[in-house]
């Protein structure tokens, strides 16, 4: 064999033996990418009020909603204290839902609707100072949990929710429909999710698979 030949031929099995190692690098976590997904709700649809915050606010500007200047308020406080990007996601059981989260409808669902919002921080010290303040945006905060409370219903604190220290889920009936709540920060994340009319089995179960992608994130 000439000497090009052994060459190139020891070239080739280098080549072959490196080729498993290589691998694209992992696409960096984001709000999108670690909110409420169609796979957390087996059977619901995504609402078109979903979006990133940009999105969102956008959208509410250009449709008048009496909502966006206090929305756009809450983001910019939320953006003073570190906030980086959010992502908030909407899921509904019909169409009919969906509307009843926007404001094209003024009524209840009347079925099943779970929306969730994941905000980014610069720092995991800034995600938990602002958990820390009880901060509320898009209509999603502690005032959750305190009509959880006047409700009747149960709230969990801590550790106990399995979301850690900084956390609370909350449960309640009302007026015959079932509400859920979770709030936690995680890492560099805060996080959000209310369900209405869900079972508490799913609701948990959805709340459980965000907080999974935000913990291998």
């Amino acid at each position: 064999m000439s000497r090009a030949l052994a060459c190139l031929a020891v070239g080739m099995i280098l080549s072959a033996c490196q080729a498993p190692f290589t691998h694209s690098p992992q696409a960096r976590a984001t709000p999108q990418s670690l909110a409420l997904q169609a796979t957390d709700v087996p059977g619901m649809l995504r609402c078109g009020v979903s979006g990133d915050m940009a999105t969102v606010l956008n959208h509410e500007k250009a449709q008048g909603s009496p909502a966006y200047d206090r929305h756009a308020t809450e983001w910019e406080q939320w953006k003073r204290q570190g906030a980086i990007a959010a992502y908030f996601a909407v899921y509904g059981h019909t169409a009919a839902d969906c509307a009843a989260a926007s404001d094209s409808s003024t009524g209840a669902p009347q079925g099943r609707l779970m929306v969730g919002l994941v905000v980014q921080f610069k720092d995991t010290g800034g995600a938990a100072r602002n958990f820390q303040r009880d901060s509320t945006l898009m209509g999603l905060g502690p005032k959750d949990i305190r009509f959880i409370e006047l409700a009747g219903g149960t709230t969990t604190f801590g550790s106990a929710t399995g979301l850690g220290a900084d956390s609370v889920v909350g449960t309640a009936k009302v007026a015959g429909a079932d509400y859920f709540v979770a709030m936690w920060q995680n890492s560099r994340f805060e996080s959000d999710l209310l369900g209405y009319d869900m079972p508490y089995a799913d609701a948990d179960n959805a709340v459980m698979q965000v907080n999974h992608r935000i913990q291998v994130a």
